[in-house]
């Protein structure tokens, strides 16, 4: 669906800054501005677009759209890792805007770019994104949350010392305390990156922390090869790719990258297993073993 993309000028006014906001991307019901904040530093407005209710089925995506926008929020309201985006300056408010609806907050706007052409990582850049995408993994569930789309693109090398890569958008986190926001079917997120239990019907009765671990893991196998093991290069069908992911065994890490650590790659090997029972149980059984990789 096309939106209507707001105008610089009125996210002006409504943020009162001194000037006119930047528009820097669109996608999905999202558009998003550079500007500056209250306290000088630069921050990333996002408005998403509330479509108007005409139907039930229009009924049913705007209430989805609205509440995975606060679930965004309320996830980063309460987990503070330094490895997670952090909210800005304007909370969350909702905006009519040339006749449209929009809910409108900001968060940081981080230096760098995304992972998506992050290459060629060494060793030692390789171990640094685990590690951080791990420690973000414990602090989303030790609040109740599985962030369910960990991929290249929704994590930023930064080239902040002690914040060296950011994971972001969190809108279709999963609450185990809350309210599902989608109804059965296969799981919300990027195909490609999805847990193979993400592809069943009942994912919401196995999803956990280690369905995270599993989307890290093959984010950092993909950048460390240089190719990702299930995504075909020509299209086809959701349905092949799905069962390639479900059957499918990825080279063993060693095998494509002898320069790493085996113990990394048997790491990284482990926490890609097609059955969760068969990868990290406990997260400082995981911690330890990196620990020992780093030393």
């Amino acid at each position: 669906m096309v939106f209507p993309v707001p105008n610089p000028v009125d996210i002006q006014g409504i943020l009162g800054c001194p000037d006119e906001p930047v528009h820097l991307a669109t996608g999905g019901f999202k558009a998003v501005y550079r500007f500056v904040g209250a306290d000088g530093s630069l921050e990333a407005l996002k408005a998403v677009f509330i479509p108007p209710t005409t139907d039930g089925r229009d009924q049913s995506l705007r209430e989805q759209i609205v509440a995975r926008t606060r679930r965004e929020i309320q996830v980063l309201s309460v987990c503070k890792s330094p490895y997670l985006v952090r909210l800005g300056s304007f909370a969350v408010s909702l905006q009519v805007i040339a006749g449209h609806e929009y809910l409108l907050y900001s968060e940081e706007l981080l230096p760098g770019a995304s992972l998506v052409a992050w290459s060629p990582p060494s060793p030692e850049a390789l171990y640094e994104l685990f590690h951080c995408l791990v420690q973000v993994i414990a602090e989303l569930a030790r609040h109740g949350f599985v962030h369910r789309d960990i991929k290249p693109g929704n994590v930023m090398a930064t080239g902040i010392e002690d914040r060296p890569f950011v994971v972001l958008d969190l809108g279709i986190a999963f609450n185990f305390q809350g309210t599902s926001l989608t109804h059965g079917g296969r799981g919300p997120g990027t195909p490609v990156y999805m847990a193979p239990e993400l592809l069943l019907p009942d994912y919401k009765h196995t999803i956990d922390f280690r369905t995270d671990l599993y989307a890290a893991a093959l984010t950092v196998y993909s950048l460390a090869t240089g190719s990702h093991p299930f995504a075909p290069k020509v299209a086809e069908p959701l349905y092949t790719t799905a069962m390639r992911i479900m059957q499918v065994v990825p080279v063993p890490l060693a095998e494509a990258r002898p320069d790493l650590s085996h113990r990394f790659c048997r790491i990284i090997d482990r926490c890609m297993k097609k059955k969760p029972a068969l990868r990290y149980a406990k997260l400082d059984i995981l911690e330890r073993d990196l620990g020992e990789v780093s030393a």
